[in-house]
């Protein structure tokens, strides 16, 4: 695995997510996750936090890839900074094969 640049898929699936996020879709953000993934993350949590993040993502955003972490499952850390210069958060990624098993955005 490159230390600097996770797989592609990976960056589609946290792409995936925050779109999602970014437009309050539900639905999309579901397509990227395992069973466990979609059965764990409810409306109510993703409102939550599309809420939270959706204004200060239509501002603009970047990620920023900061490693992996070998857990029970490959976890991939990034810096989430907004244009408005306030509060950044960390997302973390938990990959099962292909799907998402998890992500907490902090």
């Amino acid at each position: 695995m490159n230390p600097t640049n996770p797989p592609k898929n990976v960056i589609n699936c946290l792409q995936t997510i925050l779109d999602a996020i970014a437009v309050g879709n539900y639905e999309l953000f579901l397509t990227v996750g395992d069973s466990d993934y979609k059965a764990g993350i409810t409306l109510d949590m993703f409102n939550s936090v599309s809420s939270q993040l959706a204004p200060r993502m239509s501002v603009g955003y970047t990620i920023t890839y900061l490693g992996h972490l070998k857990q029970q499952y490959q976890t991939y850390l990034w810096k989430l900074s907004f244009v408005d210069g306030k509060d950044e958060f960390l997302a973390r990624m938990a990959m099962n094969r292909d799907k998402v098993a998890g992500i907490l955005i902090t």
